[in-house]
């Protein structure tokens, strides 16, 4: 997930499902940023994860046992990579928590860092 093959602004939607756990925290941060990059202004990215820490019960956690990420922290990654929290709640169904993240409109807000520079659309 540090570099999609795809090219900035390419997707309406980007799904991430109980993928982010698996990373560790600089490379959730990469790819939160890559996410917001190949979404297209005003593109959706919705991330679905196990947010239950170790050793809390549940129904999910019971068959599930490595890995969680906080619904405060896929909320601040994605932030932190310049998308906007539309919604962030449990899901309902065991220890699954969703974010739901907005990327601004205008192409300006897309963060810009030394290995991603933003290409002007033509």
């Amino acid at each position: 997930m540090e570099s999609l093959p795809f090219p900035v602004g390419q997707f309406d939607v980007v799904l991430s499902t109980l993928m982010l756990h698996h990373l560790p925290g600089k490379l959730r941060s990469q790819c939160a940023v890559e996410v917001r990059r190949v979404l297209k202004p005003g593109g959706r990215v919705l991330a679905i994860d196990f947010g239950t820490s170790p050793g809390e019960k549940g129904i999910v956690a019971h068959f599930h046992r490595h890995g969680h990420i906080s619904l405060a922290e896929m909320s601040a990654i994605f932030t932190e990579a310049g998308l906007d929290i539309a919604q962030s709640a449990p899901v309902g169904i065991g220890d699954i928590d969703y974010v739901l993240a907005i990327a601004p409109c205008c192409e300006s807000s897309m963060p810009i860092d030394s290995e991603h520079r933003r290409h002007e659309s033509i």
